[in-house]
């Protein structure tokens, strides 16, 4: 991917690419993001997604807690709060980190520090589009037939 491209995901989502700065002993983001230009949407759309899993519980904390400080706040409502931060604080999870982005067997690899059901399946949703999109450019492609895999729009076949 075209570092221009790379360093707007990487200033858009700078907690989940903190890794890129590490060197090669602790991570494979020191290499950037291995693949092409055409996934850059599926990747901004993937961390989006990513980003907003881990700080959703921290915002309805946050709006419950606001809520809490009213007060003329009853007190079944209070209850009602403290109850739902308790319910939020379990669904934090730590701070993700991407390990490695790449392209593997012509599709979309992507691996994080973590997973849970949800974050699996955002990464497996991203890397099932990108079976369908071409590498290069980003419109709707094929996988190639033999040979190195790859995936490419009927513009880029012969690439």
């Amino acid at each position: 991917m075209k570092q221009e491209l790379q360093n707007r995901l990487y200033e858009k989502y700078p907690v989940l690419f903190y890794e890129r700065h590490l060197d090669m002993t602790q991570t494979a983001m020191c290499w950037g993001i291995c693949c092409g230009d055409g996934w850059y949407n599926i990747l901004d759309t993937l961390c989006s997604l990513i980003k907003n899993e881990v700080e959703r519980p921290h915002k309805y904390i946050e709006r419950y807690e606001k809520a809490l400080s009213n007060p003329n706040l009853e007190d079944h409502m209070k209850a009602f709060y403290i109850d739902q931060i308790k319910k939020e604080k379990e669904n934090i999870i730590g701070p993700i980190k991407v390990t490695q982005v790449k392209e593997k067997f012509g599709t979309l690899r992507f691996y994080t520090n973590y997973y849970d059901e949800k974050i699996a399946n955002f990464i497996t949703f991203a890397e099932e589009i990108s079976e369908v999109t071409c590498e290069i450019c980003g419109a709707p492609g094929t996988i190639s037939d033999g040979g190195w895999l790859k995936v490419r729009c009927s513009e880029h076949k012969e690439e």
